[in-house]
């Protein structure tokens, strides 16, 4: 096998990424890391989702606590949180 190469189907691929059933994946997953993390924060646990169907691909996205100022508090409540993903079908 010393000639081989992997060619990916670049189309395809960016195809799968976009369709309906990949974009439920994310944010059943992006949901699941913002609840963990509000039950994680120190404040408030305000977090808000962000799914957005681009050109090659769904994008997911959880952002900060909007009810504490300190960027570490939101920081250290979203890595608690990542792992709630694992578990997301």
């Amino acid at each position: 096998m010393a000639g081989s190469r992997f060619v990916p189907n670049r189309r395809n691929i960016a195809s799968f990424l976009r369709t309906p059933q990949t974009r439920a994946l994310i944010e059943r997953k992006t949901r699941a890391v913002a609840e963990a993390a509000a039950s994680a924060s120190e404040a408030g646990g305000q977090f808000r989702v962000d799914v957005d169907v681009g050109e090659q691909r769904v994008r997911g996205a959880v952002i900060g606590d909007y009810s504490t100022n300190d960027p570490e508090v939101s920081r250290r409540a979203l890595l608690r949180a990542l792992d709630a993903a694992r578990g997301v079908e």
